[in-house]
């Protein structure tokens, strides 16, 4: 009985790495947004949305890869409004990271 081994390619082996890192990205700034409220971190708020930002573009490296699709109505073709979603949705993201920025800027000098 002949077992047929499947030829390990980078292509087999880049997928489950980059949703591992995207998972890890969401779960890193999920823990730190919850530290940052709950005041046990002082770090700034561009460093608690920046594994928000990371997950953003692990995943547009693996929905906009080049080479395009050859079948408009493949399952990994991006449609018109998730390619103009993901840079609304980042600004969105910014946005907010400058107004928690200046909402709770705190000012520590000791008079």
């Amino acid at each position: 009985m002949l077992v047929q081994r499947r030829v390990m390619t980078w292509g087999s082996v880049a997928k489950p790495l980059q949703t591992l890192v995207a998972d890890a990205s969401l779960f890193t700034f999920t823990t730190l947004i919850v530290l940052k409220l709950h005041r046990s971190v002082r770090y700034p708020w561009w460093i608690i949305f920046s594994p928000l930002w990371l997950f953003h573009v692990v995943v547009a490296r693996g929905r906009f890869s080049l080479p395009a699709p050859n079948l408009p109505n493949d399952r990994n073709w991006a449609p018109f409004h998730a390619v103009m979603a993901t840079p609304l949705l980042v600004a969105v993201e910014l946005t907010l990271c400058i107004y928690l920025q200046r909402r709770y800027e705190f000012n520590y000098n000791i008079y």
